[in-house]
């Protein structure tokens, strides 16, 4: 997938998540102007809509240097570094909040990352996991939709990734000793007769795990019974995703 396509599945989460950072920023006590980071910021999804509807002073990392300069075209006057999320390049306790969206599930060592965050951010400040799925607890519906669903996690697993990070996720912030902190889980609702704008995007990121595992005509068999049973209104695709909250001592 190219970045732009990339770009697009991480607007689609975004749209999953948009409830989840209104009801945990409202908790925030942040003033006008105060400094925020989110780390892993990507393309740019999460950041560029936050920085329109608050008035932090927000920041952005990521390792990635193209999707940096990607978020370059898309945020207006956006701040960026680029910079590794387990060794923060800023001075301790310099942030009122630090955030980050699916990134934990991609790490090695998430309570490393936790830490980092938690060292640059200002007592009282919050850190804050918005989202990280848990693919172990993936449901299918219909069959054989299950059976593709179990592919798509194992693939995800051969590519590093913590398919179990959500349920987890309290525990991790336990451990980094943050106070006051809060765990759950993002609902999810289904509609019959109307098929998701943006089935097509979830597609995309299937058929770039699923890459050479299984064949085109059998990919399209399974596209034919998600698309058929969207629009019977009997689809259900839900993977657990935990968002977390944590404040610093």
């Amino acid at each position: 997938m190219s970045l732009s396509e990339w770009h697009q599945r991480y607007q689609q989460q975004a749209s999953w998540t948009r409830h989840i950072r209104d009801y945990l920023f409202a908790k925030l006590a942040i003033q006008k102007g105060d400094p925020v980071l989110e780390v892993g910021s990507g393309t740019g999804a999460i950041l560029s809509e936050v920085k329109k509807k608050h008035a932090y002073n927000i920041l952005g990392i990521d390792i990635d240097r193209p999707s940096l300069e990607f978020s370059k075209e898309i945020i207006l006057s956006p701040r960026l570094v680029q910079g590794d999320g387990y060794q923060l390049p800023f001075a301790a306790h310099i942030f009122s909040a630090t955030f980050s969206h699916y990134l934990l599930l991609w790490l090695q060592r998430p309570g490393k990352m936790l830490n980092e965050m938690q060292r640059v951010t200002k007592t009282g400040g919050a850190v804050i996991a918005l989202a990280e799925p848990d693919h172990q607890s993936r449901i299918d519906f219909p069959p054989p939709l299950d059976h593709l669903g179990a592919l798509q996690a194992q693939a995800l697993k051969d590519q590093g990734v913590d398919i179990t990070i959500g349920r987890r996720l309290g525990k991790l912030f336990y451990e980094c000793g943050f106070e006051n902190i809060e765990t759950g889980v993002l609902g999810a609702q289904w509609t019959e007769g109307i098929s998701n704008e943006n089935d097509e995007t979830e597609w995309m990121a299937l058929l770039s795990d699923l890459s050479g595992q299984l064949s085109h005509e059998k990919l399209a068999h399974y596209k034919s019974i998600d698309d058929q049973s969207r629009r019977a209104g009997t689809r259900i695709l839900f993977i657990p995703t935990f968002y977390a909250i944590g404040f610093v001592k």
